[in-house]
């Protein structure tokens, strides 16, 4: 009989269920333009909420596509000053041989820039070296071939190169291994022997990985070219391990002394290390979604509540018929369910559409892209936020229902359906917290903005207009014919460059700003006398003597590169015709480096030697001083900067870049340049393009934080305004009695327009005012992608709260016109 009368009641329960939702759905059907409205208000937050999650969850939230990639870690040597900076080979072979918390240490250089013979055409590749345990540590086997064999490992190894598998899909036609022929980069030809699988991408955007034990080690331990990665070892937790590299580092010091930059060893997981930088920005975005998804929920429930309040007395009939508070929450959580799943399908949709938008938009610079997807992880997250709208709105809606008198209700029907001094207060505080949120996401996007205008306002220190910046990479050489060749390729280049017609000054340099090149910081020494330094190994041992040393980033530079990006000469000369081979080896150096380094006295006539930067150790007098330049991006302060002369420094003549400046408009450049490379170097792939390109790069990433913020706040202040103007509105309708007798008392239409005005802008008031706070509380969330501005900059806080104000204003100057235009014959008559 219990059995019997449980089914019964469980068959109760869903037929009442499906009763329940076809009421709803005829509900919802005879009110399309409500229904329509909820849904697409519904629809843009679940929808800008799941695609960021999307980028979110395929960012940082997925772990790495390798076997327990938990275990993996990223280890760099850590100063006294708490910089991480790469290992020197001495010291990552104490540490290899040493620790027993981590196994399968390998080194593995940062990802260059390659030219690359040997596929379809010649092109660039990003190629890393990698040592003996690289491939071990990740636990990863190639898709096609081999990784690299032992005796391929060593000095004077075969060379060999394991490819990715977009590499070999797009410049090697899939071809299956082995290949009959060879790829050629950096001067020699490498045998394919492995391609790896889709999911290996380390370090990121490498294409060609070769051994790194093909390059003698330096014996240096100052000579920081080493990043490297290691595998937990079995049951070792991370404190273990780093407990452990923390004692070797300390004993490395201890036994080393001055020749060691090493206090201590950082470890971190390497999930961290490749996503840590888009960390904060990503947080930022998804909140800011959350926030509009608020905003969006916070109009429907208002929505709900109006249309609530319009059915009081169908409401009061069924409660005085016994209906109970569960039955009126049931019918308002299937409502709630029914128009939340519909935004949620439809939200699934525009997540969809948008992360592929998100994903054309963005600039590059976001690690494991090509991970994300809108997939199963993303529509539980969809479905999950659709389920507790949908609860949060039924609720909210019942539970003002519930409290009405349905007797008093009856009574008052006839003359009014107003929804209650609760319910009113309820709309308008939901209003209040809509232009807050909105106020907060206007704010973050004007912070960005005015950031962004800042560093556009800023001066690079060079040309930035009508310049053309043509990169090439040259086959490395090893003799002094070989550089000769190389340096001798760059001046027919500037020569035939400079003969162009518009053309007013060519130049070459080693690196070019904004290019993204690596970095070439490193140790100089200024000498008492030029021949104090005969070997690396003098320079390694006056390099301890740390008044005698200074740092800079090294470049090498034609003597029309300061003309060409109209860099100022601050003191002494530029590189000219006397500075020739045979002739004493100059130098110009930047303003910020003869400060640091020579604060007091003038560095003309200073000797230095710097040639443990491309083993020329020919010391340099310095003859000239030049304004600084921001190399690697606006937002980062000048580098020392020291500039050799590219006629005298032959052996850093395989990469150049050559700047082109001519008033003709850099697009008209940039076709004169191709046929004279076409004519001169059409084997070696290149890359042209022009200094304002470079500069929209470099920020890209700004600009698309900006606009996905912006986005977000214009929608947000869009459904706030208009959740301000529906409730201005209703109240409007409510009060249809009450303004006709102020008419027929004597008040003008004026004064009637100012009543529902003030309240109106009571209310944007109270928004601004919890907005303020909030961005004040919040402000440090944006520390991090702001540059010169601060975060509570009250220019940008009284713009933004101003805007705010005189949209909510305007939006509500329509239903304030209409009150200001009731007959009061008409309104009294129709409330009699």
């Amino acid at each position: 009989m219990r059995q019997s009368f449980d089914g019964q009641d469980v068959a109760s329960r869903v037929d009442t269920f499906f009763v329940g939702l076809r009421q709803a759905l005829r509900s919802l059907r005879r009110s399309p333009g409500f229904t329509l409205s909820c849904v697409l208000m519904l629809a843009v937050g679940i929808g800008a909420s799941t695609a960021l999650f999307s980028v979110v969850e395929g960012v940082l939230l997925r772990p790495l596509p390798y076997p327990s990639p938990e275990r993996l870690v990223h280890l760099s040597q850590r100063t006294a000053v708490g910089r991480s900076i790469p290992f020197s080979d001495p010291n990552f072979e104490d540490v290899r041989t040493q620790s027993r918390t981590v196994s399968a240490l390998a080194q593995v250089s940062g990802a260059a820039s390659v030219a690359v013979t040997g596929t379809d055409e010649p092109t660039f590749a990003m190629m890393a070296l990698a040592s003996r345990d690289f491939f071990r540590a990740f636990a990863v086997q190639p898709v096609q071939g081999r990784l690299f064999a032992e005796d391929e490992q060593q000095q004077g190894g075969a060379p060999v190169v394991v490819v990715s598998q977009t590499f070999w899909k797009r410049h090697l036609g899939a071809r299956p291994l082995p290949l009959s022929d060879t790829l050629t980069f950096e001067g020699r030809a490498y045998t394919v022997v492995g391609v790896m699988p889709k999911s290996f991408d380390y370090p990121v955007g490498t294409q060609l990985w070769i051994p790194r034990e093909l390059k003698a080690p330096l014996p240096s331990r100052t000579a920081h070219n080493w990043w490297v990665v290691g595998r937990l070892a079995e049951g070792v937790n991370p404190q273990a391990a780093q407990a452990e590299l923390t004692g070797i580092a300390r004993e490395l010091e201890a036994r080393y002394g001055r020749e060691i930059s090493m206090q201590d060893i950082a470890m971190v997981p390497l999930h961290e290390s490749l996503v840590g930088s888009a960390q904060s920005t990503l947080y930022v975005l998804l909140g800011a979604a959350a926030f509009l998804l608020l905003v969006a929920g916070a109009n429907v429930t208002n929505l709900l509540l109006a249309r609530a309040a319009t059915h009081r007395r169908e409401l009061a009939v069924r409660v005085a018929l016994g209906a109970g508070p569960g039955a009126l929450a049931r019918r308002f959580l299937t409502e709630s369910l029914l128009l939340s799943l519909a935004g949620g399908a439809l939200g699934t949709l525009l997540a969809a559409w948008s992360v592929r938008a998100l994903l054309a938009f963005e600039p590059g610079r976001l690690p494991r892209v090509d991970e994300v997807e809108v997939n199963a992880t993303a529509l539980l997250f969809a479905l999950g936020l659709s389920l507790l709208l949908a609860l949060g709105l039924g609720l909210v809606t019942a539970l003002r229902a519930a409290r009405q008198n349905p007797w008093a209700t009856l009574v008052q029907a006839g003359r009014t359906q107003a929804g209650g001094v609760g319910a009113e207060r309820t709309r308008r505080a939901l209003v209040v917290g809509q232009l807050a949120l909105a106020l907060v996401l206007l704010l973050g996007a004007a912070l960005l903005g005015r950031s962004l205008m800042r560093l556009l306002s800023l001066d690079p220190g060079y040309r930035t207009e009508d310049v053309a910046v043509l990169s090439l990479v040259l086959p490395p050489v090893e003799d002094e014919a070989g550089w000769r060749r190389n340096l001798q390729l760059q001046e027919q280049l500037l020569a035939r460059l400079g003969a162009l017609p518009g053309v007013r000054a060519v130049g070459a340099v080693s690196n070019f700003p904004l290019e993204g090149s690596p970095s070439g910081y490193g140790t100089f020494l200024v000498l008492n006398r030029p021949d104090e330094v005969k070997s690396i190994e003098d320079f390694g041992r006056l390099a301890h003597e740390r008044e005698r040393t200074g740092s800079a980033e090294y470049r090498v530079a034609s003597e029309g590169y300061f003309h060409a990006l109209d860099i100022p000469l601050v003191r002494g000369r530029h590189f000219d015709a006397r500075d020739t081979a045979e002739t004493q080896h100059v130098a110009v150096i930047s303003e910020s480096l003869a400060k640091a380094r020579w604060p007091q006295e003038d560095p003309l006539g200073k000797t230095i030697q710097f040639g443990n930067m491309d083993g020329d150790l020919r010391p340099f007098t310095i003859v000239g001083v030049v304004a600084d330049v921001r190399e690697r991006g606006l937002d980062e302060a000048p580098k020392p900067m020291f500039y050799g002369c590219s006629r005298q420094r032959a052996r850093a003549s395989s990469r150049f870049h050559l700047a082109v400046y001519g008033p003709v408009g850099s697009a008209a450049l940039v076709t004169s340049v191709r046929p004279v490379l076409r004519e001169l170097a059409p084997e070696l792939p290149s890359r042209l393009h022009t200094v304002e390109s470079l500069l929209t790069d470099s920020l890209a990433p700004r600009r698309f934080s900006l606009l996905l913020l912006g986005a977000f706040g214009a929608v947000a202040l869009l459904l706030s305004v208009a959740g301000l103007a529906a409730v201005v509105s209703y109240a409007v309708a409510q009060r249809t009695q009450e303004f006709g007798i102020r008419f027929a008392l004597g008040a003008t239409a004026g004064d009637v327009l100012k009543l529902v005005l003030r309240q109106a802008a009571l209310l944007s008031g109270l928004g601004v005012a919890l907005g303020v706070l909030g961005a004040i509380g919040l402000s440090q969330v944006l520390a991090g992608l702001v540059y010169g501005v601060s975060t509570t900059d009250p220019l940008v806080f009284a713009a933004v709260a101003l805007l705010l104000l005189g949209v909510a204003l305007l939006a509500s100057w329509l239903p304030a016109r209409r009150a200001s235009r009731v007959d009061p014959m008409t309104a009294l008559r129709s409330e009699a």
